[in-house]
């Protein structure tokens, strides 16, 4: 596991119990990582993944990547997010952020140095362990500058 993937699954399971319970786990580095969740804590009464778990999954994914392009010192909420479910997961599943573009990401810095924060919007999809498009979530999350 890299540095990057253990400091943040730490992170996650201390700030966020229920992640902790979930048994999310953090995959790959800060250049490539996703989250992940086994299919039998999350699991409902129909024999399928709760959707609780699967919006949750999505949802702390959108605000790690706000995180990650926020720098240290930043606090992260989630201002609105929906989630649609595609087809029943009854396997492990993950959550894929899809890379905000260059101009996104470029006016979110440029609003977040020059004024302490800054709203980026979030586009997560959670697959199925054969890879399956199986929920996409849309988020807008807002990161402000803690005081120094």
């Amino acid at each position: 596991m890299s540095l990057f993937a253990s400091s943040w699954q730490q992170r996650l399971h201390e700030g966020f119990p229920l992640l902790a319970a979930m048994q999310v786990a953090v995959l790959g580095d800060e250049h490539a990582w996703h989250l992940s969740a086994p299919f039998e804590p999350n699991r409902n009464d129909h024999a399928t993944a709760f959707g609780g778990s699967i919006s949750t999954l999505a949802t702390i994914a959108g605000w790690m990547a706000v995180n990650v392009a926020a720098g240290e010192g930043a606090d992260v909420v989630i201002q609105s997010g929906s989630t649609d479910f595609v087809l029943p997961i009854a396997t492990d599943f993950t959550a894929h952020v899809l890379p905000p573009s260059a101009d996104e990401l470029a006016a979110f810095a440029r609003m977040y140095t020059r004024r302490g924060k800054g709203r980026l919007a979030v586009s997560v999809e959670v697959k199925t362990a054969s890879n399956q498009l199986a929920a996409t979530f849309h988020g807008v999350y807002v990161a402000v500058r803690l005081p120094v």
